[in-house]
């Protein structure tokens, strides 16, 4: 076997393991997934109850009544700034320490960029055309030109459901993802892999493509599953997306775009950036900005299959006429 042989059929292996897993989930999740929720609420009623019979707690909640009218505040589920605000500053928290550490290791040529060298070097597969076309075509949706396209549809399809609020989170997400990403380009300065498979000026840390594959992407998944009622149908919807996503990220890679810790970074600011817009979005609903039950006339979801199939089509036509061209031999 021909190491290019080697390096496709490893990326077949990885890609089947990654859709089994994903397969795997949604069968536990549709299955199992309310019966496990409600354990842990009920869990969680009975430790609260245990805490407010236990001795202890009382005396130190009488002691310092103040601290715990805070903390109480903190998890509260009656309003935004309870238990939601506190999740939401919880996992922006997290997903920045875990963006830190991760630009720590590539200023610091810390082990993960000797793996993001081996990675590049495996990625050799110019000598794969029907894999080369397809990972192009994949990228293409990252692309700023169907970026705008989608951003563009998507408000048309606001405005024609009346429901223009949506716009504000939309934004946030993807103006601020992609701000957040040409400013972090700028700073780090990260060279390109060398054996690029298509011309790029912009620097590499982060990938702006993995960016808006959770910015963008996610942002539009969250829409579909806040507007459906079906449970499994949710479920399909977000795990659709993410093996999406996890093909856009995975073109970059295999097209030596960028390395792999640059596609990490890309997805860590993109699920920042997704977690602002979508918690904006729910206050906005909260404050009756927003409804999620409406009635879709025939002719509405006429529109939003159309844009699918345009958006899919214009990714095409900038595959074949844009990136192919820039195509380096």
């Amino acid at each position: 076997m021909t190491p290019s042989n080697q390096q496709l059929f490893l990326l077949s292996i990885i890609t089947l393991l990654v859709v089994i897993l994903l397969w795997v989930l949604q069968y536990l999740i549709t299955h199992y997934g309310r019966q496990t929720f409600a354990g842990f609420m009920q869990y969680g009623m009975r430790l609260k109850a245990f805490f407010l019979k236990n001795k202890l707690f009382i005396r130190l909640k009488n002691t310092y009544p103040g601290l715990f009218y805070f903390l109480s505040r903190r998890f509260q589920q009656q309003n935004f700034y309870g238990l939601s605000f506190t999740l939401l500053i919880l996992v922006i928290g997290y997903i920045l320490a875990l963006f830190s550490g991760l630009v720590e290791d590539v200023v610091t040529s810390d082990s993960i960029v000797t793996i993001d060298h081996f990675v590049s070097q495996q990625m050799n597969l110019r000598r794969e055309p029907g894999v080369v076309n397809f990972f192009i075509l994949i990228t293409s949706f990252g692309s700023t030109a169907i970026s705008c396209l989608v951003v563009i549809l998507v408000a048309a399809l606001c405005w024609v459901i009346r429901q223009p609020y949506i716009l504000i989170g939309l934004l946030v997400s993807t103006l601020g993802s992609s701000i957040f990403t040409q400013i972090s380009k700028l700073l780090f300065h990260r060279v390109r892999p060398e054996d690029v498979l298509l011309f790029e000026s912009s620097y590499s840390f982060p990938s702006g493509h993995a960016t808006i594959a959770i910015a963008l992407y996610g942002f539009m998944a969250y829409l579909a599953i806040r507007f459906s009622q079906n449970f499994i149908r949710q479920v399909r919807i977000f795990l659709t997306t993410l093996f999406f996503a996890g093909l856009l990220g995975l073109s970059r890679i295999v097209l030596n775009e960028h390395y792999l810790s640059d596609v990490l970074g890309g997805f860590l600011v993109g699920t920042l950036w997704l977690i602002v817009a979508i918690s904006l979005t729910e206050r906005l609903t909260a404050h009756g900005k927003i409804s999620w039950r409406i009635r879709w006339s025939a002719l509405q979801i006429y529109m939003v299959w159309l844009s699918v199939i345009f958006v899919l089509i214009a990714a095409l036509i900038y595959a074949k006429i844009y990136q192919f061209p820039f195509l380096l031999k």
